[in-house]
């Protein structure tokens, strides 16, 4: 019994092998038309036999967005005889939920070696897509607040200062500084402190519009980029709103925790063109407004120290 082998027809291995794998694997004609399909594909695609998806092509399927695509990709293999290895794609499910996938596509010879259509193997890739975008989030975003965090903020100034430079427009930075916040973590704890971060953090939010900015560098200091402003009074007004806001403090029963803030501001591209220039203007005008504690400033010294 140990010695015997068993012949197996090749259609029986295929079979076997599209009736089972957890791909979704399919064979098209030079048509595009689908010859066969895996019973994963079947599924996924909601339907209940394969007889009811053989001869259809993704336009039919997928619709016409998504269906010209691939289409295309097919012909493009049937074509060239170049496969396609790994290809990401994503579409919008009924549900409303993104499916990404990995797709291969592979050219099919008959024996004189003529192309006569292709085989697909598509896997789906949702939870290291989901790892990926986790990860990304945790690199550009302060896990305390959720804003985003220097390295974000950076990208974010670089493309506004693209759309300014193209669009000829004024933008302005807000460099926040909370005062004596030492003495709130000394006094209350640093639970307390965590609150009043993750609570300044929100009104800062509420109190910009959707298209700007709000980030936290590190520790109690936090950066907004103001987008296309008419006048220079404009990000002054939004400080002073800011602040007083800030002013109200927070409620953690039982204690009455006060916060006030030191702004500093720069303004593109009065103030500097780079990132980096307008950062340390910022900053700088802040260091100055701190001087009197709650109060806010335009940067105004011709030359930044060394």
């Amino acid at each position: 019994m140990d010695n015997e082998v068993w012949e197996l027809d090749e259609s029986d291995l295929l079979n076997a092998l599209m009736e089972n794998i957890a791909d979704s694997i399919y064979f098209k004609d030079r048509r595009c038309r689908l010859v066969r399909v895996s019973r994963k594909m079947v599924l996924d695609l909601g339907y209940a036999d394969s007889a009811e998806i053989v001869g259809k092509t993704d336009l039919e399927l997928f619709g016409e967005k998504f269906g010209q695509k691939t289409m295309i990709d097919d012909l493009q293999v049937m074509k060239t005889c170049q496969p396609i290895i790994g290809l990401v794609e994503s579409r919008i499910l009924p549900d409303g939920k993104t499916n990404w996938t990995s797709t291969t596509k592979l050219p099919i010879r008959d024996k004189s070696g003529a192309v006569i259509g292709l085989l697909g193997i598509t896997r789906e890739i949702n939870e290291l897509k989901r790892a990926e975008q986790d990860l990304f989030y945790l690199a550009t975003h302060d896990l305390l607040t959720s804003l985003p965090n220097r390295y974000l903020f950076f990208d974010r100034m670089g493309q506004t200062i693209l759309s300014a430079r193209r669009n000829q427009t004024v933008f302005a930075v807000l460099y926040i500084d909370l005062d004596d916040f030492k003495k709130i973590n000394d006094c209350y704890g640093h639970d307390i402190g965590d609150l009043v971060l993750k609570q300044v953090a929100e009104r800062l939010t509420v109190n910009v519009r959707v298209s700007d900015t709000v980030a936290r560098m590190g520790g109690d200091e936090f950066t907004i980029i103001l987008n296309g402003i008419k006048k220079r009074q404009d990000a002054m007004l939004v400080a002073q709103k800011i602040r007083a806001k800030l002013e109200i403090g927070f409620d953690f029963f039982p204690n009455q925790v006060k916060v006030t803030a030191s702004i500093g501001i720069s303004l593109y591209p009065t103030h500097g063109t780079d990132a980096a220039l307008l950062l340390k203007a910022a900053d700088h005008a802040m260091y100055q407004a701190k001087k009197k504690n709650n109060a806010c400033r335009f940067f105004t010294t011709p030359k930044l120290p060394k």
